[in-house]
């Protein structure tokens, strides 16, 4: 973890010029937001519901506000702004409030009638208590937000750990939930420095969104504290294109995975696999494509960004990469421009490590086989896309992929959607956001069980001949099944009731 510049108090407020004291801020905001977490947990979910539901107005009655504060903050097109990081705001609040309350609500418990009479029991959700998210900067709303409403709505506090690249972004989300909601959510501003002081304030779960290898270290802090984590790592996702697929459609769908947000996108598409059947027609239509949005690529947020996506550019000339369009500017200011590269070796940087940069490299396979193998040739397994005309085919391909998404003839637009589950495996990390799976780690179960029964129990002491007799006779119905075990079970059930009793 790097250097902490700011570290922001409690409430999002600036914090001194010497920024030293992130670890008393970061208790602070802990402390603060537990305090109120205890009344906030003790509503219903539904008037949990109603309150963000008046947040999610309010957010977006200043969208155009925030989505000039993405503009400016990362260099995305305003239009990415509104689509990525501000429009989604809607689907989100709308899904959280109106099915959250029901998700959330207790099950009841199955138990065994005979062997455990007169007993209900319902398994609850509740609250873990103060939820630390540490964001990344390339969506710098989306990404906490999905997050922050279904862990504020399971009845936790929330303090966002804002990045150092967009500081604002965060400071302004939270500054709209505290308007409504109160000290229930705190903001964090800084670099690694605050991130790590995050952890040390053991709040009760760390919800991480970055690299592999700032996860590891969030993971291992974690670990060492007891402090339950769910980190949402890097991907290197590939674009596998068999020979059906319509050309035209898949280029300009897999143009746009590659130079989305400038890359800038666990999700992004870094790879593409086609079929060599297909070749000849598939990657100048490509290559168009991504030659049109030029345009539309902006600057990289960060410089060490920048550094990394040159180094892959310089590794893969070094190792006689064939650029097939864009390719590493002269100038090390300039904007790098979307860039194809084929002839590459799968052990070279383009190919193994995550770019996170408008850079993907292509390979040419044989069949559907060596289609899948190319794409399943990686540390990481957050997603993959086949493009197909032939749906069963591209679920067949799909079966096989070792990756958390699979889209088929589309790519990545499903973070979106709060209902899917964002979810990868490998060096991706098996951190889930949306969906009603994110409430695996936002919330704990709690199992609360009411026994009517007013006779002893047949496990309690002394055990004896009897209670041996019994557990036989259960093991019995179990495998066999039928009437007579029933009875026979119910006759030693009796017998070891009148040695218990």
């Amino acid at each position: 973890m790097s250097n902490a510049t700011t570290t922001g108090g409690p409430g999002g407020e600036r914090p001194g010029p010497d920024g030293s004291d992130a670890l008393d801020r970061a208790r602070a905001a802990v402390a603060q937001t537990r305090s109120a977490a205890a009344a906030w947990a003790a509503k219903t979910a539904t008037q949990r519901a109603a309150a963000l539901r008046a947040v999610g107005k309010k957010i977006l009655g200043q969208a155009d506000e925030l989505a000039q504060i993405v503009h400016r903050e990362t260099g995305k097109p305003l239009a990415e702004a509104y689509s990525a990081d501000v429009l989604n705001v809607a689907d989100l609040f709308g899904y959280w409030c109106d099915r959250g309350p029901s998700i959330l609500a207790p099950r009841p418990g199955r138990i065994p009638k005979l062997e455990m009479p007169g007993k209900r029991a319902e398994v609850q959700r509740v609250a873990r208590g103060v939820v630390a998210i540490i964001a990344p900067w390339n969506f710098p709303v989306a990404i906490p937000m999905r997050g922050m409403v279904p862990a504020l709505l399971a009845g936790n506090g929330v303090v966002l750990k804002a990045s150092e690249h967009t500081p604002e972004s965060g400071r302004w989300l939270v500054q709209r939930l505290r308007e409504e909601l109160g000290p229930i959510v705190a903001c964090l501003e800084g670099a690694g420095e605050a991130g790590a002081a995050l952890i040390e304030a053991q709040p009760d779960l760390v919800l991480f969104t970055g690299s592999t290898l700032t996860g590891r270290k969030v993971a291992v802090a974690c670990a060492e504290r007891g402090i339950a984590f769910d980190c949402e790592l890097g991907g290197k996702d590939c674009a596998v294109v068999l020979d059906d697929a319509n050309v035209q459609r898949a280029a300009a769908g897999i143009a746009w995975g590659i130079v989305n947000n400038a890359g800038q996108n666990c999700a992004s598409v870094e790879r593409v696999a086609v079929h060599e059947a297909i070749a000849d027609t598939f990657v100048p239509a490509l290559v168009k494509r991504l030659e049109q949005t030029t345009t539309d690529v902006k600057e990289l947020v960060t410089a060490d960004q920048k550094a990394l996506v040159r180094g892959h550019l310089l590794d893969a000339a070094d190792r006689g990469g064939k650029v097939l369009c864009g390719g590493l500017p002269d100038d090390p200011e300039a904007v790098i421009p979307p860039t194809l590269i084929g002839d590459l070796p799968s052990d070279a940087a383009a190919w193994r490590d995550e770019s996170f940069g408008p850079i993907a490299v292509l390979t040419i396979c044989s069949d559907d086989d060596a289609l899948v193998a190319a794409a399943n040739d990686s540390q990481f397994g957050l997603g993959a896309s086949v493009w197909t005309a032939d749906t069963d085919r591209g679920l067949r391909i799909a079966d096989q992929l070792d990756t958390g998404m699979v889209w088929i003839n589309n790519h990545a637009f499903t973070g979106a959607v709060p209902d899917l589950p964002w979810v990868g495996t490998g060096n991706s990390g098996g951190g889930i956001t949306n969906s009603p799976d994110a409430l695996v780690h936002m919330t704990r179960p709690k199992m609360v069980l009411v026994d009517r029964n007013s006779k002893f129990e047949p496990w309690w002491y002394p055990y004896g001949d009897s209670m041996v007799a019994l557990m036989k006779a259960v093991v019995k119905k179990q495998r066999d099944g039928g009437v007579g075990t029933l009875f026979a079970t119910l006759g030693a059930l009796n017998r070891r009731m009148k040695d218990v009793g």
